[in-house]
């Protein structure tokens, strides 16, 4: 190994996954971590910190250190790419001493991050002891991720969502030619759901609670489903449960989705005409999270009018295009930040 390792981190706000180039993804875990405001020292990490959100004593602050997929407390964020890195990466090469001057950070960030967002998450991978941190706009990753060649001169669109933000573009020849970014994530949608539950129920739910119903209960295939939570009455202020349905999250999240499928519109109406066309052949493809959703894509499709599929790899979209072009140095250098 000679001391150089290439590592691929995808800093998400829910979720933060390491890969290593060669080995593939070696980590994935919640973006959360556990303060003692007692000794100013992090004590809890990943799953570990998530477990027992909102439910610490007061001296325990647990924090989301990425809000909308850009880093909003920088010290939290070096932690925890520090105790991410030596429980993912260094198990492997135990043996080698010089693994801390030789580690090679290739780094996800939005297209809608500011040059001072960019040298934030670029200084926090450096602080944990990469040697070098190459940033690479997310719509690439998915794109490349989804397996299409960004490369080419096939248009393709991508509609990326993420827990903090979705990212909407259009790539042809290595190039972003329209784009918007959209405030409307999986965290997003859990405040719809919660404020609907508060409205139509009369409880008050905890965040973990809420998003626990989506992958269980939101789909688009007219498929029904329910479950039983438990919150706090805002009658009595005592346990209250409540059956949702598939309906009630749908409706929740209608504001949300309405949003999301404007957006896409008004990327497809800033593209050339020869582009338009382009897309309108080869159709769009849905990755992050919420891809996952049954009929989702055929949803948005029938809305926008051009054909959307979800990819197979959809969560990890963005982490293999990570790992895919991280070996593809010779192409690397064109849509680095």
């Amino acid at each position: 190994m000679l001391g150089s390792v290439d590592v691929a981190i995808d800093l998400g706000t829910a979720v933060t996954r390491i890969g290593i180039v060669g080995k593939g993804i070696v980590l994935k875990e919640p973006t959360f971590i556990g303060l003692n405001t007692k000794t100013n020292e992090y004590i809890f990490f990943g799953e570990e910190a998530k477990q027992i959100y909102g439910k610490t004593p007061n001296f325990i602050k647990i924090v989301k250190p990425v809000e909308n997929s850009i880093l909003s407390d920088f010290d939290a964020c070096v932690a925890l790419i520090d105790a991410f890195t030596k429980r993912a990466v260094f198990p492997y090469y135990a043996h080698n001493r010089l693994i801390r001057t030789g580690l090679n950070a290739y780094v996800s960030i939005p297209s809608s991050a500011t040059e001072v967002q960019q040298k934030a998450t670029a200084e926090a991978v450096k602080r944990v002891g990469y040697v070098r941190a190459m940033l690479i706009q997310k719509p690439f990753l998915a794109a490349m991720g989804a397996g299409f060649n960004i490369f080419g001169q096939t248009p393709i669109f991508v509609v990326d969502i993420g827990a903090g933000s979705v990212e909407i573009a259009v790539i042809i020849m290595g190039g972003i030619v329209a784009s918007r970014t959209l405030i409307l994530g999986g965290d997003n949608l859990d405040r719809h759901i919660a404020n609907y539950i508060h409205l139509k129920y009369g409880i008050i739910t905890g965040e973990l609670t809420v998003e626990g119903l989506k992958p269980s209960l939101l789909n688009y295939e007219n498929h029904d489903a329910s479950a039983t939570i438990r919150g706090k009455s805002l009658e009595n202020g005592l346990p209250k449960s409540v059956k949702i349905t598939s309906s009630d999250i749908r409706e929740a999240i209608s504001p949300a989705i309405n949003q999301l499928i404007d957006g896409i519109k008004e990327v497809i109406e800033t593209l050339p005409p020869e582009i338009v066309d382009g897309v309108f052949r080869t159709g769009a493809v849905l990755t992050g999270g919420l891809g996952t959703c049954p009929g989702l894509d055929h949803f948005i499709s029938s809305e926008v009018k051009i054909p959307i599929i979800a990819s197979q790899s959809s969560e990890n979209a963005t982490m293999q295009g990570l790992l895919t072009l991280a070996t593809q140095k010779d192409v690397l250098p064109r849509i680095l930040v």
